[in-house]
């Protein structure tokens, strides 16, 4: 890079991330540097009397801005847990303007980034007349584990596959299972017969097999009305238990307007828009057998701006505009605050009638067309994402840069919604 003549590459950066213990960040730039061959970090500590090079575009002994960056051997006098201390042979230290530039050793020819510099006495720098000499640079060495967290995609887990009910136009309730959730592979397990009937309301799959049921109400014989919360737990061994009313007043995401302002995240908290245009949450408590707070509480206001809302994690919400933007929210439960609002992930989803999550950032979008993933022909089929938070990526596409096409049909169903708590992440 030359800044006299603005040789090399400039861009800008879309997002720093802080060390929380040491003077580092990670800076993501806006365009990729796909013509400079990045240093690798090196994974052993530094030594003290190792002879480290030191780059910087700071101001030297005669210049105030320099056109290009200096390097100069420093050598190391002492070496802590988050630190390098050194000082230069030629008496100059790290002057302002390096700081966060590189320190690396060279082996056999091959550079390895070793520190960061940190601070300096700007001993020998134009117009310093301080005599005490050194400086100090932030150890690496040792940050490969938090490197990866932060520029790789956290890795999900999804050990028993991810639960996928749908209730069909019938009444009928069936079982799937996507082998593939945590990649996207064609892998499933499919059901041989429906394992309920009469769920014809609004169907949320919560953790633990827990079903909830808004109840649309049957007729005469019927003794719960519409709106009717009811909560029932599956087992795959035992088959049903439960199915009585917890709840009453429900009946709105029962409508066109509402059915997917509502959505349960991998806590069984049911999160939904109200009337108001709030967003609210009920929170069940399992060693009570009923609600923490009957009448929920509210998170947020103004959500009369998303038509459709997907819990992906514990306090992880997607919330789609009509107009097709998707925003990623999420919400710390300990200390009752945002730690993500409204952040722009993605467009174009409007094209989904239904959108559903078995946890750990994947999503699910059913009422698309597309081509089969079997035989390529064309029509209604079932698409998976996944978002990397860290990464600000979603998971690599199929052909048409799309999703994951992973099934044919899921359009004709009333409601699809996937166990919550089939996929987690594991950092």
């Amino acid at each position: 890079m030359n800044l006299g003549t603005g040789a090399g590459f400039t861009t800008t950066v879309a997002k720093v991330v802080r060390h929380p213990g040491r003077d580092v960040v990670l800076a993501k730039l806006a365009a990729a540097a796909t013509a400079v061959t990045p240093v690798a970090v090196s994974t052993t500590a530094p030594q003290a009397g190792e002879t480290l090079q030191v780059a910087g575009f700071g101001r030297t002994a005669t210049e105030w801005v320099p056109g290009r960056p200096r390097v100069a051997a420093f050598t190391v006098a002492g070496v802590d847990g988050s630190a390098v201390s050194v000082s230069s042979a030629d008496g100059v230290d790290t002057c302002k303007g390096d700081a966060g530039g590189p320190a690396f050793r060279v082996t056999g020819g091959t550079a390895q980034l070793v520190a960061l510099s940190s601070t300096s006495w700007q001993h020998g720098c134009l117009d310093v007349t301080e005599t005490r000499q050194g400086g100090t640079e932030t150890r690496v060495d040792d940050l490969a584990t938090w490197i990866r967290q932060h520029t790789l995609p956290t890795p999900v887990s999804c050990p028993a596959g991810a639960a996928i009910w749908t209730a069909r136009t019938d009444g009928t309730l069936w079982r799937y299972v996507h082998q593939g959730a945590a990649d996207g592979t064609l892998s499933w397990t499919q059901p041989s017969k429906a394992i309920g009937w009469g769920w014809d309301g609004r169907t949320l799959a919560g953790k633990g097999g827990v079903i909830w049921d808004i109840h649309r109400n049957h007729g005469s014989g019927d003794p719960f009305g519409s709106g009717s919360l009811k909560r029932w737990v599956y087992s795959t061994d035992s088959g049903w238990s439960g199915g009585g009313q917890v709840g009453s007043g429900w009946e709105r995401y029962l409508t066109p307007e509402y059915r997917e302002r509502i959505t349960v995240d991998r806590q069984n908290r049911i999160f939904m828009i109200d009337d108001q245009h709030r967003l609210k949450v009920y929170a069940w408590d399992d060693a009570t057998g009923w609600w923490v707070n009957g009448g929920g509480d509210v998170l947020d206001t103004g959500w009369d701006r998303f038509d459709s809302i997907t819990a992906a994690g514990d306090g992880v919400l997607y919330a789609r505009k009509p107009t097709g933007e998707l925003f990623r929210f999420q919400y710390d439960f300990t200390t009752s605050s945002w730690t993500q609002r409204d952040k722009p992930v993605g467009v174009g989803w409007q094209m989904f009638s239904e959108i559903f999550s078995p946890g750990g950032d994947i999503l699910y979008g059913r009422g698309s067309t597309g081509s089969s993933p079997w035989d390529g022909q064309p029509g209604p089929v079932l698409r998976w994402y996944r978002y990397s938070d860290n990464t600000d990526t979603w998971a690599p596409s199929g052909p048409d840069r799309m999703g994951v096409t992973i099934g044919t049909g899921w359009n004709t169903e009333i409601h699809v919604t996937a166990a919550p708590d089939s996929c987690t992440l594991t950092p």
